[in-house]
């Protein structure tokens, strides 16, 4: 397990975060409200997550660094990502079950209903926290970017697809379901 975020890293997650729309969190953030929106998308989004262990912030994270004009990972990248969002997907991971298993006590206990919601709350701040993270571990990567800025929508299109197909690898190396789940992604994002 990677060491705790040491007071450089600290900073430069704050400086991701401060930094404006290109490098920001926020536009991580933004990018990812909007491609999840897209009909289809949550649904593929949490296929992948709930039969492959995806990290749908990866996910997303592959779409906004093809937006960005990143071509695909270059060696070793994706797993120093992995690891360094791994701290805060310990605690959201355990976060997320719970608020699961409450969504269920909601059918026959109302009052659980105010606690469901504040752990949905707390859920998705820690997901932003992860997509901080996530970004400022992406910045600092040494993928190429493209020569276009920003990419046309073929490129892009292309970028979005080795990201993925990269990703789907590494948690379901060959598996069709998952492949399927990652083509009806690609599509919804250009679609």
């Amino acid at each position: 397990m990677p060491e705790p975020p040491k007071a450089g890293r600290k900073t430069a997650i704050a400086e991701v975060a401060a930094s404006g729309p290109e490098g920001s969190q926020a536009g991580f953030w933004a990018f990812s409200l909007s491609l999840y929106d897209r009909p289809g998308a949550a649904q593929a989004c949490l296929a992948l997550q709930d039969r492959f262990g995806a990290d749908v912030n990866l996910l997303l994270l592959g779409f906004w660094r093809a937006r960005r004009g990143y071509a695909g990972w270059a060696d070793a990248e994706l797993g120093r990502v992995e690891s360094a969002v791994a701290p805060v997907n310990a605690v959201l991971q355990p976060l997320r079950e719970a608020r699961r298993g409450l969504k269920s006590l909601c059918e026959i206990e109302p009052t659980a209903d105010a606690l469901y919601a504040e752990i949905k709350a707390l859920e998705l701040k820690l997901e932003q926290v992860a997509q901080v993270w996530l970004a400022a571990a992406s910045r600092v990567g040494p993928a190429q970017r493209s020569a276009k800025s920003p990419p046309d929508r073929d490129d892009e299109i292309e970028a979005a697809a080795v990201h993925l197909a990269a990703y789907l690898e590494r948690i379901a190396a060959g598996d069709q379901a998952a492949l399927q789940l990652g083509a009806d992604l690609l599509r919804i994002a250009f679609s």
